[in-house]
């Protein structure tokens, strides 16, 4: 049996058009409905009725700069022919520019121009890449706009402002993304913003919070971010908790302020501020409160005997301590 390429071309649903203007004292021009660009549907075979048509096999809609691919698709639309909704089945991949998304299934919401990715969803642009149970991706826009449900979301940062070489020269750029894991996260051209069960790697750093903004330069890298709510971090044998943080990512800088505290294998640190670079073993801590554990007794010395053994103790608040 021959299998013909079938070629549908459908109008998509107007814009609503403007409020219509006065002219000549009370008289208003007509407004006149403004279409959008029209939808483009093709496939190996093809059914339909007056309010529904399904596509299959090799199955290709174009919009614009949108070119969405999958097995089997179902398209919805108005006694004119206006298309208000795709549903598409199996291998769905979407191309719009830099753009990419993939999945199993897609619906097309055509009017609010937003696709709705599920069954193992991916997506990503030259610096972002998206995971999760379900997204949905804004298209005809400039920018990378998204929302995502138990989100893995790997972040291109900015680069790290490496010390100088003893020779006087730079030190090369080093870029090494952020992978961030949360519940939900909802995403536009200047920041996204994390929340539920917020974890963030970079480096050897981990960080936890309830809730976290990262603000991204024009070239979409991640500068620095924001995080509230049951803040917890670690790197290495060092950690720090307190209710609220900023993460510098050039500098690999983390400022913990709510009741923070911060310890390392011996010490403990509380403060108003507690300051800890990624990768150094120092903390930096404003309005400092100390407390040293005591030393571990020499093997063999009997009670009573010898030196007594350090206790913990309490400086006065005020300073820095650098473990």
């Amino acid at each position: 049996m021959i299998e013909y390429l079938l070629t549908a071309f459908f109008v998509a649903q107007p814009v609503a058009p403007a409020a219509a203007s006065a002219v000549s004292g009370n008289a208003a021009q007509a407004p006149v409905p403004r279409l959008r660009d029209p939808v483009a549907i093709s496939s190996k075979r093809l059914s339909g009725s007056r309010e529904r048509a399904v596509f299959s096999g090799d199955v290709v809609v174009t919009q614009k700069a949108l070119e969405l691919r999958c097995d089997e698709m179902a398209a919805s639309y108005t006694g004119p022919r206006e298309v208000t909704r795709v549903e598409c089945t199996g291998q769905v991949r979407m191309v719009e520019g830099p753009r990419t998304a993939q999945g199993e299934r897609a619906v097309f919401d055509v009017p609010a121009g937003v696709l709705s990715l599920s069954g193992s969803p991916e997506a990503s642009d030259p610096t972002t890449r998206l995971r999760g149970a379900e997204m949905r991706l804004k298209t005809g826009v400039p920018g990378f706009e998204y929302e995502v449900d138990e989100a893995v979301v790997t972040l291109e940062a900015a680069p790290l402002s490496l010390p100088r070489k003893s020779s006087g020269k730079d030190a090369p750029a080093a870029r090494l993304p952020a992978e961030v894991s949360a519940r939900k996260v909802v995403g536009s051209r200047s920041q996204s913003v994390f929340t539920g069960d917020v974890v963030v790697k970079h480096r050897t750093l981990e960080l936890r919070c309830d809730k976290m903004v990262a603000y991204y330069t024009a070239s979409q890298q991640v500068t620095r971010a924001e995080c509230v709510g049951h803040v917890r971090a670690t790197d290495a044998d060092r950690s720090v908790k307190g209710e609220r943080a900023e993460f510098r990512v050039p500098t690999g800088v983390l400022v913990v302020t709510g009741n923070p505290e911060a310890r390392d294998a011996t010490t403990r640190l509380r403060g108003s501020e507690v300051r800890m670079t990624v990768g150094n073993a120092n903390f930096e801590v404003k309005d400092a409160v100390v407390t040293v554990e005591s030393a571990t007794p020499l093997p063999g010395r009997e009670a009573g005997k010898g030196p007594p053994a350090s206790t913990p103790s309490n400086p006065p608040s005020g300073g820095t301590r650098s473990p």
